[in-house]
This record gives structure tokens, sequence and C-alpha cells, in this order.
């Protein structure tokens, strides 16, 4: 043993006797070797400490894990880096020398390693501008996946198939990525819907509305919104835009996938025309090809235009009504004497601009005297009509009922409380809604004005209720209802 000692030392004596010359500075290789096995050292203690602060000490601080990668890789490198300069200045090493080493291998760093320091950099800044965060779902380059680490180097991207790619972190911070996550906790998807020219389009904005209704996947609000794009050469095309949580992006194929079979199954069961491309066939002498052609055959022959589905009722439906449980929103509008007079395309708009609303059994609506800024038509279950006061059930109002209408047109607070009896779809239009009807239809304002009138004692008595309650601004007091009631719809819609 004493012989291996003194050979160690011998050794050691040897390599400290070596010295290096850097510039003007002179190093001893053991020097030297001293880095090297502190580098090491220090480095598998900051990879551990590292780890356990990620899976220990900060998960139990820090709820959110994009946000305990940034704190412990910034703790656990600053901490390496200290005590790397630490123990160096203990051990006797000149700092200063490591200006001159670094400028003497900064030409290699330069050459050699510029992509993995670019890398380290665009690391660090991924990590403290978090503009990509672990769980975000990106679209990158082709790819589509979420993001499942982000390290000083690369960040893993986990792929709808199951399999990872490994990304430089320089890559997502020169080029454009889309992050479905940053600031924000919706995404929409589009969904394509092309349809032959002889459908009625009030009757596929309905159709495409309630399918995304249908699906569990997709949000309520924001209200999905038909899309008329123009006229194609054979169809008419339209985009159905629906809103997802961002959570649920790395399933938007299966969401999309899902919508179609409901769309395709309804526009199958109401008979809707999908289009396919055509070509005209014009034969000038029709005789000349097969002179037994009859007269009748001639004319379907040379008919201008040659459709490739029949036309036949068999196969189209001139029934435009789309029902969801023997209700179409269409027909309930146009029950409504306030909207009946409107044409097809002031119906279109209100069952585009208005909402489907859900409620669960026993769920209120709203409460007495609450700001009456909605109507609703009851498109399925029951809902019960009553007052807290008197604790007296005014009405019970099933499927194709309506309520609501004057509260909104005119801002009239709610006179009784309603809640659902059973699970209740309906169908709203908000005063925000109304007010964008009201606006961009000049003759819909109008006409809702003269159907007003017509019912002037109901007017006396809400101008009435309204005057009890303070709720009536000197400029629009009236003597005549009519004028006053068109004030005061000048005034609530600003049109």
């Amino acid at each position: 043993m004493a012989e291996v000692k003194q050979f160690l030392i011998n050794v050691l004596n040897l390599i400290d006797a070596i010295d290096i010359q850097i510039g003007k500075q002179t190093i001893s290789l053991l020097a030297i070797i001293e880095v090297i096995c502190l580098s090491i050292l220090i480095f598998l203690i900051t990879f551990r400490l590292n780890y356990w602060l990620k899976t220990r000490l900060l998960q139990k601080v820090i709820l959110d894990r994009g946000n305990r990668h940034v704190v412990a890789n910034i703790v656990s490198y600053s901490l390496g880096t200290l005590s790397f300069l630490i123990i160096l200045e203990a051990i006797g090493f000149n700092l200063s020398i490591l200006t001159v080493l670094g400028g003497a291998i900064g030409i290699g760093i330069g050459f050699g390693l510029q992509d993995l320091t670019r890398n380290f950099i665009s690391g660090f800044t991924l990590l403290v501008e978090r503009k990509i965060k672990l769980g975000d779902f990106v679209k990158f380059n082709n790819l589509e996946g979420t993001i499942t680490e982000i390290s000083t180097r690369v960040t893993t991207i986990r792929l709808k198939n199951g399999s990872s790619v490994i990304v430089p972190n320089s890559q997502l911070v020169e080029q454009e990525i889309i992050n479905c996550h940053y600031e924000t906790d919706i995404v929409r998807l589009t969904a394509l819907i092309s349809v032959a020219y002889k459908n009625d389009l009030v009757l596929i904005t309905e159709i495409l509305l309630m399918s995304a209704y249908s699906e569990s996947n997709i949000l309520k609000n924001p209200p999905a919104q038909v899309i008329f794009k123009g006229f194609g050469d054979y169809s008419l095309n339209f985009e159905l835009w629906v809103w997802i949580k961002s959570d649920n992006m790395r399933f938007q194929w299966e969401i999309l996938s899902s919508l179609y079979f409901t769309i395709e199954y309804n526009f199958r069961k109401k008979k809707i025309l999908i289009p396919f491309p055509q070509r005209d066939i014009w034969i000038k002498n029709p005789q000349a090809i097969n002179g037994s052609v009859t007269q009748s055959e001639n004319e379907v022959l040379t008919d201008n235009i040659i459709y490739p589905f029949s036309l036949s009722s068999s196969n189209y439906s001139q029934d435009s009504e789309f029902r969801y449980q023997g209700i179409s929103i269409r027909d309930s509008l146009k029950k409504v004497i306030y909207f009946r007079n409107l044409n097809e395309l002031e119906i279109r708009k209100m069952v585009e601009l208005g909402q489907l609303k859900f409620l669960k059994d026993q769920e209120i609506l709203f409460y007495e005297n609450e700001p009456g800024d909605a109507f609703y038509i009851v498109l399925s279950g029951q809902v019960e009509v009553f007052t807290e006061k008197l604790k007296k059930t005014l009405a019970i109002l099933k499927a194709g009922s309506f309520f609501g209408e004057l509260s909104l047109m005119l801002g009239i607070p709610r006179t009784a409380t309603v809640k659902a009896i059973e699970e209740t779809l309906l169908f709203s239009l908000s005063s925000q809604d109304f007010k964008k009807l009201m606006q961009e239809n000049p003759e819909f304002s109008e006409g809702i004005i003269q159907e007003l009138s017509k019912h002037k004692e109901e007017l006396n008595q809400r101008k009435q209720e309204l005057q009890e309650k303070g709720l009536i601004s000197t400029s629009e007091e009236d003597p005549n209802i009519v004028v006053w009631m068109r004030k005061r719809l000048q005034r609530l819609f600003s049109f």
C-alpha cells in the first residue's frame, strides 16, 4: 500500500509540475483537472437538486407544473453556478484565469458549440417568458401535440399517435408556433359543409346549430355560428363555427368527426341534398344517335339543367321544418305576434343570433324583479312561472310556449320567477342580439313598432308599472303611448 500511495503522490507531483501557458497566465495541469472534476460534481448535484425541487419540494408549494419547472430550473442552475465559483475560490483558484480561459475556448464554443449555446439560451427564454408551457397544445411545422417537457436545450411534444418529437428550443423561439392555450381557455373549430342549391337555407341553419348543440364537448357559450361562405359551382358553401375548451384540442378530430356524423344524420333525416361535381351534356341531334328516341326523351336530353339527382317529392322534402322533439325554432318565432310578419331572412337572422340554453330540473332561469334582458321559447321540457310573494303558480309552459318578449323589448323587470320542472331546452334571444337586429334592419324595427302599437291597452299597463318603479326617463315621456314606445325602443336599442 505504501508503494501505491507513493506512486500516486509522484504522479500528482508530476502533473502539478506541468504548466500550461494561456496568454500571460500560467495554469498547472492539476488545477485544470480539479476544475474538470469539480464541474462534473457540480453538474451531478445540480441535476439531482433540479429533480428534487420539481418532484418533491415545489410540488407542495406550487400547483402549476409549468411554474414548478421554471422555478426549479432557475434555482438549481443559479445555485450550481454560485457553488462552482465558491468552491473554486475556496481551493485558491484564481478566478481571473477563468476570463482568460473563457476567451481561449470562446472560439471553440463559437464554432463547435454554437447550436448548443443557442438552444440553451432559447430554453431559458421559453422558461422565463412562458409563451409556451407544459400541457399546452401547439401546432408547429405540420405537427400537433401537447408540450410534455421544456428543458434548457430541447422541448418534448407528445403527438396524437403516442410518439414524442424532440424539438431544439431555438426552433420554437425563432419559428412561428400556434399555441392553443396562450391567454385563452377556448378555441374555435370549423366544420365545412356544402349543400345543393335547392335546399332551404333557414332549415340548413337550424340543423347545423342543433347538431352543434347536441355535441357534449362543444361549448354553448360562445354560441355556435353558421357562416354562409358563398355560391360554389354546384353547391352552397357554409362554415359551422363551434367552440371547445383548449384542453380538448387534443381531441379536436374526434369532436369534429362526431359533429359531422350528427350533421349527416340530420341532413339525411330531413332529406337535405348533398351536391357532387357534375357535367352537363348537350346533344344537338339526338335522333342521329338513336332514331327510336321519343319526343319526351328528347326534352329530357336537351334540358338546359341536368341534375345528378331527382327532385321529385320522394327525394326532396318541401317541408322546411327542423323539429327538435316536435318544435321548430322558426315556427315558434313566427307564432310570437311581434315576429309573425318577419321575412325568411329576418327569421334566419334571429335563429342565428339566438342561443340554446339548457336547464336542469328545478334550476331557476330568473327571479322576479330581475332585468328583462332576454326572450325565451320552450323547445322541450316544461317551466313553471310563479310569484314568490304570493306563493302561487301562474302558469306551466310546455314545448312551443314563449315568454319574456315584452320584458325584452321594453326593458321591463320580470314580474315572476321562472324555473324548470324537468330537464328543459330553451331558445333565447338576448337584449344584445335584439339590439343588433334593430340596428341592422330598419324594416324589422319598424315592423316591431307597428305590431306593438296594436296593443295599446297592454302598453299603457306596462308604462304605468315602469312609472311606479321610476324606470322611465324624462326624455322618453310622452302622452301618446305609441310615441312613448318608439322613444323607449330607440333609447334601449340605439337604432
